[in-house]
């Protein structure tokens, strides 16, 4: 059974797979914090993983992450969510301020490098970065790749959060899609950064199963794109099936900040229209 597409219904998403999550569930009622773990958030392991055995064995090592190495990332996530949340609405100053290592990261990556917005339809979440807009070496002269790569998780871990918030007051499965926009991108900018990003990728690969929808990569160079498509046959399928490569999204948008403007616009929107394309191309 693959991924069930997001904002599939929970209920039916409950009925599928019935036997497999009421036993995941009496297994690990033991470790399980109720309030912080629930059905929905057992029902993504059972929903990742089709043996049972596995699925557990993948939740309570999550479970050991966020209660050892991850534990600083895991209650600033949330203490952030709460104050973000405070007022009924959304205030994201509270994300940034909490955030790891913010004040040497803050300077160099704002809403003009990276944002989550929702998809049109608040099936899931958009993260979206601009790699160009970082200066990444003087970044990298500031912070090292582990403390970047905490700042990383960290947004991984709040996007997750949301993502279950959503898919509680919807009723509907919520995931998270990448949109990494590489309009200008230099193939010689700092590879610390690039290792930071491939850390925080690979530390967070199993801790957030059901999640994570296709990385969408946008407005590869001419040489990039050359490169990938000679090396794209050798990626593992599992790794394809959540490539998708598009031209044209963001690239006449100057600055990402247009992406927030909440009423929409012609740029938000053609971006939100042109990433679901990519989504449903499964």
């Amino acid at each position: 059974m693959g991924l069930p597409a997001f904002g599939t219904p929970v209920a039916e998403l409950r009925a599928r797979c019935a036997p497999s999550l009421d036993a995941l569930l009496a297994r690990t009622e033991d470790a399980r914090d109720p309030g912080e773990h629930d059905e929905l958030w057992v029902l993504r392991f059972v929903l990742e993983h089709a043996d049972v055995n596995v699925a557990e064995a993948a939740l309570r090592a999550t479970l050991a992450w966020q209660r050892g190495e991850g534990a600083p990332i895991v209650r600033a996530a949330k203490e952030a969510l709460a104050a973000a949340t405070a007022g009924g609405g959304w205030n994201n100053e509270p994300i940034v301020e909490r955030a790891p290592h913010a004040a040497l990261i803050r300077p160099f990556m704002g809403a003009a490098q990276v944002q989550t917005i929702p998809s049109k339809g608040g099936e899931y979440l958009i993260y979206t970065i601009r790699a160009s807009a970082i200066d990444d070496k003087a970044l990298m002269r500031s912070v090292s790749a582990e403390q970047l790569s905490d700042f990383f998780v960290f947004a991984k871990e709040v996007n997750a959060r949301v993502a279950l918030q959503r898919t509680a007051a919807t009723g509907k499965l919520v995931g998270l899609v990448t949109a990494n926009d590489l309009t200008g991108i230099s193939l010689f900018g700092s590879s610390q950064f690039r290792s930071a990003l491939s850390a925080a990728s690979k530390r967070t690969a199993a801790l957030y199963p059901a999640l994570l929808g296709p990385t969408v990569l946008l407005n590869l160079p001419p040489l990039l794109g050359a490169l990938v498509k000679l090396f794209t046959p050798l990626f593992p399928k599992a790794v394809l099936d959540k490539l998708r490569f598009e031209s044209g999204p963001l690239k006449d948008v100057a600055d990402l900040r247009v992406l927030l403007r909440s009423a929409g616009g012609p740029e938000r929107d053609a971006f939100l229209a042109d990433i679901d394309a990519c989504v449903r191309r499964r």
